[in-house]
């Protein structure tokens, strides 16, 4: 993994994602190299050479930055963090996202978490200072085996959970993120009545999915990583890839429907 230091001209970035004001991006990159990867279109802008996955750029004045900004009354909701995980690795040192909480739990501004990490815990402290802030977890799979298949550089899903359930018994509210559902992985009913009982039973307050968006490096590097780990769902994974639209409607159908029915 490289890592590299830079400097940032804005904390702060306007957000076109629905109930997001701002998104706040410490880092450039991410160490958790998940095989399906959206963010990976940022590449283009950063001038590395590596492989996705493999570099991190760290913001080191981020947290500096977001401060010059917090002085002009922002206010509203802001994301931690829409094209990187403000909890990698890196972050157990660095420190950048607890630094930039540190100025958010003195602002108005909301903030909302979406991480992969249980290092997320480590900042209990400032999370109870901000109202209203919650944290979401990304599950892509009840079983730590897959995880680790999927999201090499993340925690498994169990620690994630058990992070979950950390900061919703100290009042932070909780939610997950079944993002992306994976074809023959994740959107089985078995696998998402699986994810919905584990997250409600370790506090969760919502849980919300979103279908697999078939963008090429998507499709590349799940394809890759199923044919080569999980070939049991290489099928399912090739009849998603056949019909994109119909997968999507039949995934969304069936968490509805799973989700209404309620604990099983």
């Amino acid at each position: 993994m490289r890592l590299n230091e830079i400097q940032c001209k804005s904390a702060l970035s306007k957000s076109g994602i629905p109930a997001t004001d701002y998104c706040l991006n410490p880092y450039v990159g991410c160490a958790h190299a998940c095989v399906y990867c959206y963010a990976s279109f940022m590449k283009r802008f950063t001038g590395h050479a590596e492989t996705w996955g493999s570099f991190v750029d760290l913001k080191l004045n981020v947290a500096d930055r977001l401060t010059a900004e917090l002085r002009r009354g922002k206010s509203g909701t802001v994301l931690l963090s829409s094209v990187t995980d403000p909890y990698q690795p890196v972050e157990a040192t660095a420190g950048l996202t607890r630094r930039c909480l540190e100025g958010l739990s003195r602002s108005p501004l909301r903030v909302s978490v979406l991480t992969k990490s249980d290092l997320v815990v480590r900042d209990l402290d400032l999370l109870r200072a901000s109202p209203g802030a919650e944290v979401g977890f990304t599950i892509t799979t009840p079983d730590d085996h897959v995880s680790r298949v999927l999201e090499p550089g993340a925690p498994p899903t169990s620690r994630r959970l058990a992070a979950l359930a950390r900061l919703a018994a100290a009042g932070v509210r909780t939610w997950v993120f079944i993002a992306p559902a994976v074809p023959g992985i994740s959107d089985t009913p078995e696998a998402l009545e699986r994810i919905l009982r584990l997250s409600r039973s370790a506090g969760a307050a919502d849980v919300d999915l979103d279908p697999l968006n078939f963008y090429p490096a998507a499709v590349n590097g799940l394809g890759r990583a199923i044919s080569r780990a999980l070939p049991h769902s290489l099928p399912a994974w090739l009849a998603a890839v056949r019909d994109r639209a119909g997968y999507r409607d039949r995934v969304l159908t069936l968490f509805r429907s799973l989700s209404a029915a309620g604990p099983g």
